[in-house]
């Protein structure tokens, strides 16, 4: 049955419905079962008794999709308070005068600021009633929750779910005693104060206070001082007594007027004309082009210039007094932004020293902070896995000290720690609940209009939000315009050109790598490189390469400058800085092999160590960065809180540099060795590949841009290709896994191949060559890694060291019976592991395996498997003799008698279980010698 997600969710949320019900059974909580906020019980109310483990299980059947109510009042012993709304929290505020215990908490639907706090109703107490203060606005009221009444609690849902708040969970806090504030309001003990009408006629503002504030206006100071010296002309003081009623202030208009000599019974008469006219409403105020302001004056005034649809400027001074109970916004021009920002906002506002303001319910201005901070860009750092927001804050303290711009990711924003860690102690919000969050309300409201900058920090394809493809690089892209990207400390280089000057030549420099130094080498090196930027389509097909290419050989062989030479092909490296090497720290390697997606990363320098303890922290690196890029994953961690964090698999390919190979056998499985031998270089041609190397670059931009219009249709065709060679390749392997690997190597040659073809590199009948040689050179590379997996087998590893513990004389094995002729294994020296015969090694299972683990121990090695295991492996190649019981068991170590030893006057037969391995399964000429 397909599961649709409305389905899923409900499988989802009645999960956790029924974890939550049981664990509010044993927190000892009388919940009850609800749909929405309706229960579903009769009697609810009288409820007292914790449901038991029955009534949960049938309740679940019965309603799936149920909500949980906890019932509160005398009943319970619990109530509650109900804040909806920001007014409800000013109203709380002012009830409780600051004073809320820290209890259980959650966060209710269906308003930002909506909580559900819960307290313990005290003994003793009788009357617990609901109380509520009704609040101006929809959907705002507080509410004392009690007798009579259940609340909906966690993780129920009604449109968006009930979440606990952070610090208020029952795990973190206690459930508090209710405070005697809230009490006597439930007892009836405390009658509220009649709120005042709003038709109530406002005192009117001092005449001072009104002319100080016009003063804000240029043009209204100088009508002032003139008013008062000679008094203004007619239009003039018409224009100024018009603003000041229409704004509302007729006593202003009439104390103007009076400040001149020229002030009559006339100038008395037409004042109270235009207060008539006006109203009680007020009227239209004269605009501040009219008394002849321009734009620039304008926004010297008031920080923004409004228009309106026809583009003139509709700003008056009599703003500055329209509302004498608003502040006045700072006068410094460090503060417009800020202003224009908050223009649109009427919860916030800033006052003349540049303070943070908000309004509780009766529109009154308090202090939130002691600065002003506003988002000027968001960032978006993409992964291509996962998205990291930041936001780049810039701010002004009170007084118009301005603040250094800070980044902040989206995790620290929401908790606020960032203001003093940021801007040191001199910046503060004020204290209170609540008023942190409308601090960042605030400057989150200020950034709604800033521009989101996407920053890339991976390379390779991607596919961007319009479908099309481009690939990533240290400069850009290619395929899209406009791109950044920014890359881990140490992947800069990985650039590209901006454009291909010549394909044809630049194809040819990359193919001229062939000749190097031999095929053998330089095939799968060439393979590897064209490979990288296929790992996108094969990863779509569901056939992401899982291997590693290792280049060893000695001191002097080159290996780095020929690795470099090809690593060419993705950026400007120089001769010899390559991107990583086994100095680095396990987690650097990981990110690097995670931000190198569909690019070669070079981790160079796997050498042999003269300290043990060098070479093994060596050799786990060695198997770190083979179970990535074998397995393509990362390492999985845990944060504090035991939850899973980010993995960082690798997504491109590795090229590893070394004297040595890696040992053990699944190590082996996970890379295909190619050896480097002295000489094999051809110094002159590495010396040209070096002086061509900004052509290899330019080869593979012409090589991604021919690949661009193909990306969709690629998994598909790799898949089939894919396919076909690795059944061929894998009929010559010794492990699965090495097969797999030459048929990657062969795609990515292969659409090179096609590659140089289209640029005019080669002609058909060379590609052909080439194609036919690079599939006898990843045969030959098979047969060398059967060797490798051969010699890493357990079973091999366990049977050479033994042969050379016996030719060394460390361990023998004595005659079973007397009379056998003397050979190698038979000594008088070295410690006894074991008996035989002719046809039998008969060999004490712990005491040989210890002994072969301890000669391994000195090479800084051990048998990979238990003993177990190991006779298991002995078994499958038939080179051990087992026995099987009648059940069916296999024993592989069967009870054989050996002699008898004397022990006082009497003989006591000894049949201990031994390793009964085949002599024939040793090299015994080799003893002999």
């Amino acid at each position: 049955m397909r599961i649709l997600p409305e389905q899923f969710d409900n499988k989802t949320q009645t999960q956790k419905i029924r974890e939550s019900l049981f664990r509010y059974q044993k927190m000892g909580l009388p919940v009850i079962p609800c749909e929405g906020k309706k229960p579903l019980i009769s009697e609810w109310a009288k409820r007292s008794a914790v449901p038991t483990t029955e009534e949960i299980e049938e309740w679940l059947v019965k309603w799936p999709n149920m909500n949980i109510g906890l019932v509160l009042g005398a009943a319970s012993g619990i109530v509650g308070i109900d804040v909806d709304g920001p007014q409800a929290w000013e109203s709380l505020q002012e009830i409780s005068g600051g004073d809320i215990p820290a209890t259980w908490m959650y966060k209710t639907p269906g308003s930002e600021a909506g909580r559900r706090l819960l307290y313990r109703l005290p003994e003793g107490i009788g009357k617990a009633s609901k109380w509520v203060d009704k609040l101006e606005g929809e959907h705002s009221e507080l509410a004392f929750l009690g007798d009579g009444q259940q609340t909906i609690v966690p993780p129920s849902q009604n449109g968006k779910p009930y979440t606990w708040i952070k610090g208020h969970t029952p795990k973190d806090v206690e459930l508090a005693d209710a405070p005697e504030w809230m009490l006597s309001r439930m007892a009836g003990k405390v009658k509220e104060a009649k709120r005042k009408d709003k038709t109530e006629t406002k005192p009117q503002p001092d005449v001072a206070d009104v002319f100080e504030r016009m003063q804000r206006c240029g043009k209204f100071a100088q009508a002032l001082t003139t008013q008062s010296a000679e008094g203004l002309s007619e239009d003039a003081w018409f224009q100024w007594v018009s603003l000041l009623v229409n704004a509302g202030h007729a006593e202003a208009a009439f104390a103007f007027s009076r400040l001149s000599a020229k002030h009559d019974a006339r100038s008395e008469q037409r004042i109270h004309l235009l207060v008539d006219k006006a109203g009680d409403a007020g009227g239209p105020m004269v605009r501040c082009t009219t008394i002849g302001c321009t734009r620039g004056g304008v926004e010297r005034c008031f920080h923004v210039a409004n228009e309106n649809e026809t583009g003139e400027v509709t700003n008056s001074p009599g703003a500055f007094i329209k509302d004498m109970q608003k502040p006045l916004p700072p006068n410094d021009p460090a503060y417009t932004p800020y202003v224009a920002a908050l223009q649109d906002n009427p919860d916030y506002t800033l006052d003349p020293r540049g303070n943070l303001l908000g309004f509780d319910r009766k529109e009154n201005p308090f202090k939130i902070a002691n600065f002003v901070a506003r988002p000027t860009q968001e960032v978006i750092r993409d992964d291509g896995v996962s998205q990291e927001r930041t936001f780049r804050l810039e701010g002004l303290q009170a007084g118009g000290k301005k603040l250094a711009p800070v980044d902040v990711s989206a995790a620290e924003f929401k908790r606020m720690g960032w203001v003093t860690e940021a801007w040191g102690l001199g910046v503060s919000i004020k204290p209170g609940f609540g008023t942190q969050d409308l601090c960042r309300d605030a400057i989150q409201n200020m950034g709604l209009e800033v521009d989101t900058h996407y920053i890339y920090t991976h390379l390779g394809w991607r596919r961007l939000p319009d479908g099309t493809w481009c690939f990533l690089h240290a400069n850009g892209s290619i395929g899209a315009d406009n791109i950044a990207v920014e890359l881990e400390r140490g992947l800069e280089k990985y650039r590209l050109d901006q454009a291909v000057e010549e394909l044809k030549r630049a194809a040819q420099a990359s193919l001229r790598l062939l000749m190097v130094a031999p095929l053998e080498v330089t095939i799968p090196l060439l393979a590897l490189v064209y490979l990288c930027a296929l790992c996108e389509a094969l990863r779509r097909a569901g056939i992401e390469p899982t291997f590693v290419l290792w280049l060893f050989g000695g001191t002097g062989t080159r290996k780095t400058s020929l690795g470099m030479s090809f690593l060419s092909h993705f950026g400007d490296f120089g001769l010899k800085s390559p991107p990583a090497s086994f100095k680095d720290t396990a987690n650097a390697l990981e990110r690097k092999a995670f931000a190198t997606k569909d690019t070669l990363l070079l981790i160079d320098d796997f050498h042999p160590e003269a300290s043990s303890y060098e070479a093994q922290k060596m050799a786990q690196t060695a198997q770190r960065i083979l179970r990535m890029y074998g397995d393509r994953i990362g390492r999985g961690r845990l944060t504090a809180s035991i939850k899973f964090q980010k993995e960082f698999p690798p997504r491109g390919m590795a090229l590893v540099t070394g004297e040595d190979l890696p040992s053990g056998e699944s190590s082996v499985a996970h890379f295909l060795g190619v050896e480097l031998l002295q000489g094999a270089v051809d110094l002159k041609a590495l010396t040209k590949a070096q002086q061509e190397a900004p052509l290899l670059a330019q080869a593979m931009r012409g090589y991604i841009e021919w690949l661009l219009p193909q990306m969709d249709a690629l998994p598909e065709m790799l898949y089939a290709e894919f396919i076909d060679k690795r059944a061929a390749f894998q009929e010559k392997a010794a492990h699965g896994r090495s097969g797999e690997a030459a048929a990657w190597l062969y795609i990515g040659f292969h659409r090179m191949l096609l590659y140089m073809q289209y640029a005019g590199a080669c002609t058909a009948e060379n590609a052909a060559q080439l194609l036919n040689d690079a599939e006898t050179v990843f045969a030959h590379l098979i047969g060398d890694q059967n060797a490798l997996v051969a010699q890493e087998r357990p079973a091999e590893i366990f049977l050479e060291v033994l042969q050379e513990l016996f030719v060394t004389s460390k361990v023998r094995v004595d005659a079973l019976s007397a009379g056998m002729e003397e050979d190698p294994y038979s000594t008088s020296f070295g410690e006894r592991i074991g008996w035989q015969d002719e046809q039998y090694f008969y060999l004490l299972p712990e005491a040989t395996y210890s002994a072969v683990n301890r000669f391994l121990s000195g090479r800084s090695q051990n048998i990979s498997v238990s003993p177990r295991i190991l006779w298991k492996h002995l078994d499958e190649a038939k080179l051990i003799y087992t026995e099987k019981s009648s059940d069916g068991r296999v024993q592989r170590c069967p009870k054989r008698t050996i002699p008898t030893r004397k022990r006082g006057s009497k003989d006591k037969e000894c049949r201990p279980r031994l390793l009964h391995l085949y002599k024939s399964a040793l090299d015994t000429e080799a003893l002999s010698a």
